[in-house]
């Protein structure tokens, strides 16, 4: 190439770009680039999302994508089912960008609320920085709108983000657990009203965790060919809460145990401090829920491991922490949720004679549970304990706020919730499970579980002091109250 050529060349560009449009947008060339990065953002908006910001401190990126994954997945299994349920519709959610505002509000009522580890001020957050995502992906034209602005806004109106748990009166507690209607429910709840387990460690149950002196029972692990763990074989009417591990331990398969078999990896962990795990009485009230459940429990001869809780009919599994929450706060089809039981017990008028109520305190008061007041018949009655959202104060309960109660109306200090009192060591450390570690030399040293007789030291004060919700005109004896053995 000549020296003449390079300079018709270039003079050529020179001539090409002066005469260009400069009223058009973009040029041919750019446009074909930014389409083609658009669609790699529609096609993969997480993954460009998590390559977009990795310039981020790894733990705050780590949370960014926590909320966008757990966000995606209730997307995929829970909205889809109960829109498929509900509506007559073809379309199907695939992903984070057939988003609507519906669908973000059913994920804040549905799974974040309900959720154990999740204050309002968490909640916040968390929709803040799902509120971020849609952001960027608006930026990079890969949606347009941002669905999740409207719901953070609601939610910020119409919650406390500085309260704490609300506090419930006795009354009203045996109130709603003799309004439960389904086996599921009353034997989940009561097994954390009567032990203070969380529900992971509700949910970790299988069924040679129990001990049930009952036909029912062994027919049922007759028919599985369980085995019962060796620290309950001895001891009828007991439950096994296992000893802590982490979410995606295994847990091996102890009743046909060799190389042939495998264990189960949990998709949930045990905050359990008790090294051997917790070997807790049943009274007559769980022990009837418990039988309750296992006559209508799904058979599970398809597992190697045999959950107590399961779901689905036709393929029955251990029920996960979200099916778990959803099916005891929010599920449409289930008759007692919470949400049912707070709707039905909203009041517009007295529902003793009709007439107009009135709050008692209804800005003064800083916990829940406050009350209406007749005009008429002055008669007062409770407000929806669980579900209520035109409040200055938190309505929220979950299921940990039953691991609260288990300690607050069995305290010493606070007897006059309830007639009984367990223990402070046999309430926190044997039937709780927290920490041994938390007393002086003989606490940690002479007082542990291998000192201790079961029946007299464990069983016995439980069996006196644990409160009777009065659930059941005739619940089944368990041992040590009300039969001799």
């Amino acid at each position: 190439m000549t020296g003449g050529d390079s300079e018709d060349r270039s003079d050529a560009k020179q001539r090409k770009k002066e005469t260009r449009d400069l009223s058009r947008t973009n040029t041919v060339t750019r446009e074909k680039r930014r389409k083609d990065a658009e669609r790699v953002w529609r096609l993969n908006p997480v993954d460009r999302f998590e390559e977009h910001k990795s310039d981020l401190v790894k733990r705050d990126l780590a949370k960014r994508m926590n909320i966008i994954h757990r966000f995606e997945e209730f997307l995929l299994n829970e909205r889809n089912s109960n829109l498929n349920e509900n509506t007559e519709s073809s379309h199907e959610l695939l992903g984070v960008r057939d988003v609507v505002e519906s669908d973000v509000e059913a994920f804040i009522e549905n799974d974040l609320k309900p959720d154990d580890n999740m204050s309002n001020r968490t909640i916040d957050s968390r929709l803040a920085r799902l509120r971020g995502f849609y952001e960027v992906l608006n930026r990079k034209n890969a949606f347009a709108g941002n669905p999740v602005t409207v719901p953070l806004e609601e939610f910020r109106v119409n919650h406390d983000l500085e309260s704490d748990r609300p506090y419930i009166p006795f009354h009203r507690m045996q109130y709603f657990l003799n309004w439960l209607d389904q086996p599921f429910s009353r034997a989940a709840w009561l097994l954390g009203y009567k032990h203070g387990t969380r529900a992971g460690e509700v949910l970790n149950i299988d069924l040679r965790c129990l001990h049930i002196d009952h036909p029912v029972f062994w027919q049922t692990i007759d028919n599985h060919g369980v085995q019962l763990d060796p620290r309950i074989k001895d001891k009828p009417d007991t439950v096994l809460i296992y000893e802590g591990f982490n979410e995606g331990s295994e847990i091996p398969n102890e009743d046909t145990p060799g190389p042939e078999t495998s264990g189960e990896v949990r998709g949930c962990g045990n905050k359990r401090n008790e090294k051997e795990g917790s070997v807790l009485p049943v009274d007559s009230e769980l022990k009837t829920a418990l039988i309750e459940w296992l006559l209508v429990r799904s058979s599970t001869y398809n597992l190697q491991i045999n959950p107590l809780f399961v779901v689905g009919a036709t393929d029955p599994r251990r029920i996960g922490s979200h099916a778990f929450r959803h099916r005891l706060w929010g599920g449409s089809k289930y008759s007692d949720s919470i949400q049912h039981f707070g709707d039905e017990e909203q009041l517009s008028e007295c529902p003793a004679c009709g007439g107009r109520v009135i709050e008692d305190n209804p800005s003064s008061g800083d916990k829940t549970g406050r009350r209406y007041r007749c005009r008429d018949c002055e008669q007062t009655h409770w407000r929806s304990i669980f579900w209520d959202t035109d409040l200055d104060t938190e309505q929220k309960v979950t299921f940990h706020q039953a691991r609260h109660y288990f300690s607050s109306a069995h305290a010493p200090s606070n007897s006059q919730i309830h007639g009984g009192i367990i223990p402070d060591r046999i309430r926190k450390k044997r039937i709780r499970g927290d920490s041994e570690n938390d007393g002086d030399t003989e606490d940690r040293v002479y007082i542990k579980s291998q000192y201790e007789n079961y029946e007299t030291d464990i069983r016995e004060p439980y069996l006196n002091g644990i409160y009777k919700f009065d659930i059941y005109e005739n619940p089944v004896p368990a041992v040590g109250e009300g039969w001799q053995e």
